[in-house]
């Protein structure tokens, strides 16, 4: 019961029934009704015929032959109705029942006092002396004789072989024709509605499944989208995703703007640095070319050409980093040792950690190390880290390069005992341009991206690097790699 118009079809239906069962005991009661004033005004003078046609009491006496004669005479007329001699008090004094018959012994005479006004109004019911419960329509008249009111005839016009009768009649063939017209009329009234209601909720169901549509492609292909209830539910439930979505998107942008903003002012700051100074020695080159000796010439020029590399190194990144951010560098996947690589990496910067007289460490597995991963991407980071590892560590300080096998995967190590990060700035260090407040002058010349370059290529290959430091103790720096399958 999931969709709307099932429920509004349940609905109409529910109603339909209910109507009819609503109809159908008004439409029973109108008839009841209307049938008891025709017969009242129909048959309304029976009693009055009776009580003029022999003097039924007299002196306190009544006559029970003449009672039971004229009883069969209106019966000839009405075989459905039944005498009764009523005293002044309402006492039952004879009737044209069998002896047998349990009776009331009296009959209110509010009822008949009422009847046999001029101007009363019909139906009026009254009680039936063989049914208590019952209250049917009836006919009475006074009994007078020489001017003295002696009783009553009070005659039941609807007694009980007129409801054997009625009850016949409704079990054969009057309810049975009611209630097969009722049902056809509801059966056809809720073909139509569910009809009407199919072309009323089509848009609302085109709707829906558009929404729903719009929201499954806008997901990942692994994810599942799902949504409980009706259409309705189903479209507020959209609705209400597409809100946070839009606002997280809106949150996005905006950060996104900032960080756009951040990164052209650092990039215009870390940018005019070299290129200034580039511009100062090539200008100091040009006023004393004819005053400088050859070798402070030669000094000023590597100055420059210092500057310049850095120059170029920042813009490689730069761009390198946007390719990756506009994912136009997609990870060619294949298979190699990750131990073969680590080992190629380290020897190319052995000679800087003796430059820097720090003690290098390698410590890699034996055997099979075979991952799957970008070979040229997984250098970088490598070189990134391990380049970092010795610039921001001191002279006689520890570089350690570890291979380690987890589960189904091998876990990545670069641990240095330089100054470290702080707890306050880890969360940043990816960031563009980023750069710890102990950062030394000698790693200024380092365009500031490299942690960023990282964390986009493992980002590439489902991977997180790991960053536990402690400051003027050291950094590690940590990733895996799942083994070739």
């Amino acid at each position: 019961m999931n969709s709307l118009n099932k429920k509004l079809s349940l609905m109409l239906l529910v109603l339909f029934i209910l109507t009819g069962v609503f109809l159908g005991l008004i439409t029973r009661y109108s008839t009841v009704q209307y049938n008891h004033e025709i017969t009242q005004r129909l048959n309304g003078s029976i009693a009055m015929y009776v009580a003029a046609e022999d003097p039924l009491i007299e002196n306190g006496k009544y006559n029970e032959e003449a009672l039971k004669r004229l009883a069969h005479q209106a019966m000839v007329i009405n075989p459905t109705v039944e005498v009764y001699l009523l005293n002044n008090n309402g006492n039952i004094l004879s009737h044209n029942l069998p002896e047998e018959t349990v009776l009331m012994k009296s009959v209110a005479l509010g009822p008949i006092n009422e009847f046999m006004q001029p101007k009363s109004k019909r139906p009026l019911l009254s009680v039936d002396p063989r049914s208590p419960d019952n209250h049917k329509v009836f006919s009475a008249a006074k009994i007078t004789n020489n001017g003295i009111d002696e009783g009553y005839i009070y005659v039941v016009l609807g007694g009980h072989k007129y409801e054997e009768l009625a009850n016949d009649i409704s079990k054969n063939y009057v309810m049975r024709l009611a209630l097969s017209a009722i049902l056809a009329v509801i059966v056809l009234a809720f073909v139509i509605g569910t009809l009407i209601l199919i072309k009323l909720t089509k848009p609302l169901t085109l709707l829906r499944n558009k929404v729903v549509a719009f929201q499954k492609s806008s997901y990942d292909s692994e994810k599942e989208v799902s949504y409980q209830g009706d259409e309705v539910n189903q479209l507020n439930q959209a609705f209400a995703d597409m809100s946070q979505r839009i606002d997280k998107q809106l949150q996005q942008i905006k950060s996104a703007d900032k960080t756009r903003r951040d990164l052209i002012t650092n990039v215009s700051h870390d940018l005019r640095t070299p290129l200034a100074s580039m511009q100062g020695y090539l200008d100091t080159l040009l006023i004393k070319q004819e005053s400088m000796d050859a070798e402070t010439t030669k000094e000023y020029l590597s100055i420059a050409r210092k500057h310049c590399s850095r120059l170029g190194a920042m813009i490689n990144d730069l761009f390198e980093l946007s390719k990756l951010d506009s994912n136009v560098i997609n990870p060619e996947l294949e298979t190699f040792s990750l131990s073969e690589l680590m080992q190629d990496i380290a020897l190319e910067f052995t000679h800087m950690a003796e430059q820097k007289q720090l003690n290098f460490n390698i410590k890699l597995l034996e055997g099979n190390t075979d991952v799957r991963a970008d070979i040229g991407l997984m250098q970088r980071v490598l070189e990134n880290l391990i380049g970092n590892a010795i610039k921001h560590t001191p002279a006689n300080g520890q570089i350690l390069i570890k291979l380690e096998n987890k589960n189904d995967s091998f876990n990545v190590v670069i641990q240095d005992t330089g100054r470290g990060i702080s707890q306050n700035e880890i969360p940043h260090i990816f960031d563009r341009l980023y750069r710890a407040e102990n950062t030394s002058n000698e790693s200024s010349s380092s365009s500031g991206l490299g942690l960023a370059i990282v964390k986009k290529i493992l980002d590439l290959h489902h991977s997180k690097i790991k960053v536990i430091s402690r400051l003027n103790k050291g950094t590690q720096f940590s990733f895996q790699l799942p083994l070739a399958s």
